[in-house]
């Protein structure tokens, strides 16, 4: 017969032990931790891709938001230069429309319903000033002293300002002739 080995029956200094349940679990562990760094790294993968692209993005969009900025200074300082350049013209243009829409048989009529019955303007000098106030430059003749000064409370009491009494003189026929300033504000 054959010469079988020798059986070691001694399992006191080698023990037999069941290693299938250990060795199945570590590599059931290599395998969970193989797929797990996988998918970390395709998940840093996809991210740190996706980041790059965002990081660029916001770069672009940085980059746009500063030419805008320049062409919005640039487009602001032209439009002042123009302003300025323009300046002298517009005012000329808003002081012709506004000596057009001065309502003057507003202002004669305010006068008419100011006037005492017996006096009378005899001289009109007016001059429009840029903010639509005109300046006003009278000579009334009236009766006498009573009658100026009910012009004058009458006057005031339209809305005339600045009403100041200049000149006094008597007529040949008696009659008393002021020169009065004043300024009309009409309202825009």
């Amino acid at each position: 017969m054959s010469a079988r080995p020798p059986l070691n029956l001694n399992l006191a200094t080698r023990p037999r032990r069941n290693r299938r349940f250990y060795v199945l679990l570590s590599r059931g562990l290599v395998v969970l931790i193989a797929v797990l760094a996988g998918l970390a790294a395709a998940t840093v993968l996809k991210y740190g891709g996706e980041s790059a692209r965002l990081r660029s993005s916001i770069a672009e969009a940085r980059k746009l938001e500063d030419e805008a900025g320049r062409e919005e200074r640039r487009l602001a300082a032209d439009i002042k230069a123009e302003e300025r350049l323009s300046r002298g013209r517009i005012d000329l243009i808003n002081g012709v429309i506004l000596k057009k829409t001065f309502s003057w048989t507003k202002l004669l009529s305010e006068f008419e319903a100011a006037l005492p019955g017996p006096s009378f303007i005899t001289s009109f000098v007016p001059s429009i000033s840029d903010q639509g106030a005109v300046s006003l430059r009278l000579r009334v003749t009236s009766r006498n002293l009573g009658d100026l000064q009910a012009l004058i409370d009458n006057l005031l009491a339209r809305g005339f300002k600045n009403v100041q009494v200049f000149d006094e003189t008597k007529a040949d026929d008696g009659r008393l002739v002021t020169e009065i300033s004043l300024t009309y504000e009409r309202v825009l």
